[in-house]
């Protein structure tokens, strides 16, 4: 069993804190994704779990043992790096092998350990090449063999996709999944995309300031964000917040009016609404009218661009809208789509 448990963990640097008292049980087997932006402090709650930093203060379990005072090489943990960190003099295969020669694991389970993980990964049959002669994508797949051949107790990711192109990010990240569920290792993964976040995650710890700020299934954080910042890092584009006020049920703002609200009145108040639930309409029935500042066609979709006062605002249109550029536009919110943070807190209302 391989829980982790995280009590007031703190890590500072003099005056500068940057993990602020961190509580979190992390269950066995589950793929934990911890997503911010950078400098909130993810990557260092990662390496403190590590046992790469010593906290400040606070706990830290795995599998029910308090790891504090544990070397980093005896916590029986895998990372996997950013930089892919393969030793350029040896073959895919030694690489993979290396750190059964470090833990003193027999040499005769040796090939059946290394081949079995280079199979997992799809690189059965580039052992005995150099990195040098690999791709981006299959030596990071050769660094994520290296973490799976020892079958480890946890699994921790820094960010292990970021130096690949889209395309080698999208089958990378199914691949990891699949691997996740086959070996059943408890995982955490740090990244700043909340796309990966969404698509990998039993549960999302969104990290901001050193805190977590919203811990919940990828649906949690996107559907209930608990905070204005959740609101906006969550979501491709991420949600619209418009500022303005709460009167008498009526929301004003730049360009907008919103009524049918039943909330009580609030003079500093930000409204905020999903790409994906703004409908566009025709002037008289619209939330929000304006004038359409751009067009832009992704196949499946158009990006629809407009201002709201001095800022811009985005609806995903159909695949086939097409308007005039500085033509008038107007945009309908469902009311039961529309999400109210306070202006001052940042607080969901």
């Amino acid at each position: 069993m391989a829980e982790i448990s995280l009590r007031g963990v703190t890590k500072s640097w003099g005056s500068f804190v940057g993990v602020d008292g961190i509580d979190l049980d992390i269950e066995d087997k589950e793929f934990m994704v911890f997503l911010g932006p950078s400098g909130c402090g993810k990557t260092t709650t990662m390496r403190m779990i590590a046992g790469l930093e010593e906290p400040t203060e606070g706990e830290i379990r795995i599998g029910g043992e308090v790891v504090n005072d544990i070397d980093a090489r005896d916590r029986d943990v895998a990372m996997v790096f950013q930089s892919y960190a393969l030793y350029p003099n040896m073959t895919i295969y030694e690489n993979i092998r290396f750190p059964l020669r470090m833990r003193g694991i027999p040499a005769a389970d040796h090939d059946r350990l290394v081949r079995r993980a280079a199979e997992m990964v799809e690189l059965g049959d580039y052992l005995e090449r150099k990195p040098r002669a690999l791709s981006g994508g299959q030596r990071q797949r050769a660094a994520l063999a290296r973490a799976v051949v020892r079958e480890p107790q946890v699994f921790l990711m820094d960010e292990p996709l970021s130096n690949l192109d889209a395309k080698l990010r999208l089958s990378m990240r199914g691949q990891l999944k699949h691997i996740q569920r086959a070996l059943e290792t408890t995982t955490i993964y740090v990244t700043h995309d909340q796309i990966e976040a969404m698509t990998l995650a039993d549960r999302i710890a969104v990290m901001n300031k050193g805190k977590i700020q919203q811990l919940g299934t990828p649906d949690d954080v996107y559907n209930n964000p608990n905070h204005i910042f959740v609101a906006g890092f969550i979501g491709s584009p991420p949600m619209n917040l418009i500022k303005g006020s709460l009167k008498n049920g009526v929301f004003t703002g730049p360009d907008t009016r919103v009524a049918g609200i039943d909330k009580p009145d609030h003079a500093d108040i930000v409204l905020g609404i999903r790409p994906e639930d703004m409908e566009v309409v025709s002037a008289g029935d619209g939330d929000l009218v304006s004038k359409l500042y751009s067009l832009e066609p992704t196949g499946d979709l158009t990006l629809v661009t407009a201002w709201a006062g001095e800022q811009l605002v985005v609806a995903k249109g159909a695949r086939n809208f097409r308007q005039e550029v500085d033509s008038p536009i107007a945009f309908r919110f469902p009311r039961d789509r529309i999400y109210l943070f306070d202006g001052v807190t940042g607080l969901r209302v």
